[in-house]
């Protein structure tokens, strides 16, 4: 299923839409229509609208600064908890991605303070504002979206990943230790936050509990995601790869397959070949995802993944991880000249992972 679909392209950048994100602007249409009536309702559809403006503008300053260091950004996704810049990778170079992480707040931060300058000009207190003021009136709203861009700078600049200050704070401490030591203490600090906060969405405010199990879970994932990558870095995909997986041909029937994977001839991701051929990989994902739509007697070559990228025996190890985790996928078939070699997954990775950090001399 797709989650998130294009409505648009800025600076060559596409801004994709996640499903959920209309769920996000009914509910605040529906608050404001359900306490003042239909034109509050209309009020808050616009509110909200005019919120993710100012966030792609947030995402958009990161996006436009990783591409002057040549990080090529993929698209921009909305969320319902905000916006999410996927690049292609995260310059290791400390300044840089100290630049590209600064530049989203401060982008935040200027854009509340024109509107708070425009509010005060036009005869409005920052102060005085209330959620009826903003439900009856649309003359409140720059008062309103510039305390939530103030906001939004001020939360984003908390040292905890995967806020930009906690980038920011990996970037400053990779200039005087090792990028792998400095992403652990930053992701440290992100947890103590993510503690702070779930203690106080118990006393205060349930949504914040929401708030800490996002910022824990982010700060943990690039954790993870940096360590793994590090210890994977002096090793080629020829040294872990699967050279004898078993390949199947496009038209065997996924019955024929499923008693295949029964008895243990094939299993995990398979090598789908038609005249001699690699043609694409199926999973288990995939086989039963096609059995429950098609049944049993749809040919494997139909419902085999041909949009995979393929990777090379020499390709370094760390760069293929982090193309795995950028493209969500859990394994690359490995061409050499145009033939299939073998294939690499996910599960190789992390056995990969575990023998070299047994036989690292810290153990």
């Amino acid at each position: 299923m797709q989650w998130s679909y294009k409505i648009g392209t800025v600076f060559g950048i596409p801004l994709r839409l996640h499903i959920t994100f209309p769920m996000l602007i009914l509910g605040y249409a529906a608050l404001f229509g359900y306490e003042f009536g239909l034109m509050a309702a209309v009020r808050g559809f616009i509110l909200i609208l005019l919120l993710f403006v100012c966030v792609v503008l947030h995402e958009l300053a990161h996006s436009k600064q990783a591409q002057r260091y040549g990080v090529k950004v993929r698209d921009v996704t909305l969320l319902p908890i905000g916006g999410v810049s996927n690049m292609e990778d995260i310059p290791e170079n400390p300044k840089q991605e100290l630049r590209i992480a600064i530049v989203g707040p401060l982008t935040s931060l200027a854009i509340g303070v024109v509107l708070l300058i425009i509010s005060l000009a036009a005869g409005f207190s920052f102060f005085d504002i209330t959620i009826e003021k903003i439900a009856t009136s649309f003359e409140y709203l720059p008062v309103y979206l510039a305390w939530i861009n103030i906001f939004l700078a001020v939360f984003n600049s908390l040292p905890a990943f995967p806020m930009d200050g906690g980038r920011v704070v990996r970037a400053y401490l990779a200039q005087s230790m090792s990028y792998v030591r400095a992403t652990q203490i930053a992701a440290s600090v992100g947890k103590v936050f993510a503690v702070v906060f779930g203690i106080l969405g118990l006393l205060i405010n349930p949504f914040l509990i929401f708030i800490a199990f996002f910022v824990y879970l982010g700060a943990s994932s690039e954790e993870q995601a940096v360590v793994i990558g590090e210890s994977l870095k002096n090793l080629m995909v020829r040294d872990v790869m699967n050279a004898e997986c078993v390949t199947v041909p496009a038209e065997t029937s996924l019955s024929q397959l499923v008693e295949n994977i029964f008895h243990g001839t094939c299993r995990g991701v398979i090598p789908v070949i038609e005249k001699g051929s690699y043609v694409g990989l199926a999973s288990q994902d995939n086989i039963l995802s096609a059995i429950h739509e098609h049944g049993l007697d749809v040919q494997v070559g139909k419902i085999a993944r041909k949009d995979i990228p393929s990777v090379s025996p020499d390709d370094n190890l760390q760069e293929v991880y982090k193309k795995m985790q950028r493209d969500q996928e859990k394994a690359y078939a490995v061409m050499a000249h145009g033939e299939l070699v073998g294939v690499i997954s996910l599960e190789d990775l992390g056995r990969a992972y575990s023998l070299v950090t047994a036989l690292s001399p810290e153990k």
